[in-house]
């Protein structure tokens, strides 16, 4: 394990988990269903009691990667899972999409045995997603799990410390600040 390892499992593990797990983290302190000013301990009890949030009812995005989360068991592993499912799909995604002038003999292959054959292939994704530490090349497997570790709870430790009162609002600084015009 060198530097070039521990800079590739934060890049494509890290940042990521802090990405998600601020904006997760930043709804549910924004519905109130936890304190942005609890400890971490009382934190992770809260996230396992949490099934539903009803402040994103209005909001289908914001619901399916909520619902997915939950799904995969919420908390650290959850959102693991449901990065190492987007990268997962995506990856397969873009390969299916590079690869659509090789399907020049679909025609010979019926459409129950496609089904069949996605299905299975979903089925596979989500076992792998389920068991995510896997997914991820590296020598040390702890260093991966740590630095996944440490960008979930910066995340939470971000939303915990970033007051907005809505989404909108963040967005529109965001915006202001990459709209800009330079000094």
């Amino acid at each position: 394990m060198n530097f070039l390892d521990v800079l590739r499992a934060v890049l494509m593990l890290g940042l990521p988990m802090v990405a998600l797990s601020w904006v997760i983290f930043s709804w549910i302190f924004l519905s109130g269903e936890i304190d942005r000013q609890d400890k971490r301990d009382a934190i992770k009890a809260q996230v396992k009691k949490l099934k539903t949030l009803s402040s994103l009812d209005g909001n289908r995005g914001k619901r399916y990667l909520y619902d997915k989360w939950v799904w995969f068991g919420s908390g650290f592993y959850g959102l693991a899972g449901i990065w190492t499912l987007i990268v997962i799909e995506v990856g397969e995604l873009v390969g299916f999409l590079s690869n659509l002038g090789s399907f020049s003999g679909l025609g010979e292959i019926s459409i129950v045995s496609l089904i069949i054959e996605f299905l299975i292939n979903q089925l596979g994704n989500l076992l792998q997603a389920f068991l995510w530490w896997g997914y991820w090349p590296a020598d040390s497997m702890l260093v991966w799990l740590g630095v996944a570790y440490l960008g979930y709870w910066i995340g939470v430790e971000l939303a915990r410390h970033t007051q907005f009162e809505s989404m909108e609002q963040l967005v529109s600084l965001l915006r202001s600040k990459f709209n800009s015009p330079p000094k």
